[in-house]
């Protein structure tokens, strides 16, 4: 998947739902595209769902966790990982979408994320892919 279509490095790493830095704890992808929208700070993550993203297990669910659409966006958690180079160990953080990773639908992604949810031509997504 391309994680980086559509919007600059400093803007990929903006929390959709404050605008400001969302360091590295989730990023939120359109998985239909592949584009990285930006982040979701831990603050707005808290303040939006509590604890109920970490607690969740999502492997169990298709689809949007909160309903029945479709997900197309994909909230993966940043995975820390170290690297030898030249005998120096660096951390570096990825992420990865499966099955397993919690996905949200336009309507969920747009009451926290406002009109950044939004597609290039101001519409929302169908409710579901044919």
């Amino acid at each position: 998947m391309v994680l980086n279509g559509g919007k600059n490095r400093q803007t990929a790493t903006e929390c959709v739902a404050c605008g400001l830095g969302a360091g590295f704890n989730r990023a939120v992808l359109d998985v239909v595209t592949g584009d990285l929208l930006g982040g979701l700070c831990v603050g707005c993550e808290e303040r939006n769902f509590g604890k109920s993203l970490v607690r969740g297990d999502w492997s169990l669910v298709e689809g949007c966790a909160f309903c029945a659409r479709d997900g197309f966006y994909a909230l993966p958690l940043w995975r820390p990982y170290t690297e030898n180079r030249g005998g120096d160990t660096v951390c570096r953080v990825a992420l990865s979408v499966d099955g397993a990773t919690l996905r949200l639908c336009d309507e969920h992604l747009t009451a926290i994320a406002g009109e950044s949810a939004r597609t290039d031509d101001g519409d929302r997504r169908p409710n579901r892919v044919e």
